[in-house]
């Protein structure tokens, strides 16, 4: 009867013991879940601030891009339209001059300004093919 008693009290402190590992266990989970999201967060803002670099960089070689010179183009446009509306009356009354030349658009690849400066050269090792061909077996 002896063995009985030592037998069940040692199934109980193993059976708690499972209990509390199983928990810790849980609990590290929970953890890495949250972990992993807010590193997922912190790389999303790495990667969007190399992006930001990137193009900041192209725009310093190259010039804004056409979508970004439309854009700079109709926000000059939106500011003389303003400052046009608020003149006061006295000076819209100004004579008239002869017809006035109507504003021709221009074609897109003259609309970006050149660079100033020229990116390097690639070095001749790092010319080459984008496409090799099919391996032959």
């Amino acid at each position: 009867m002896a063995n009985v008693g030592v037998l069940t009290e040692t199934t109980m402190r193993l059976r708690e013991e499972m209990v509390a590992w199983r928990q810790m266990r849980m609990a590290l989970r929970d953890d890495l879940v949250r972990q992993t999201g807010e590193r997922r967060n912190q790389v999303s803002a790495l990667c969007a601030a190399f992006a930001r670099d990137r193009a900041g960089a192209h725009r310093a070689w190259f010039g804004p891009t056409l979508s970004e010179g439309h854009a700079a183009e109709k926000r000059q446009q939106r500011g003389l339209a303003e400052a046009a509306k608020a003149k006061s009356p006295a000076e819209e009354q100004a004579p008239a001059t002869p017809k006035a030349e109507t504003r021709r658009r221009e074609p897109a690849h003259e609309a970006v300004a050149a660079p100033a400066a020229r990116p390097p050269e690639l070095s001749p090792r790092a010319k080459r093919r984008l496409f090799k061909g099919l391996k032959k077996r």
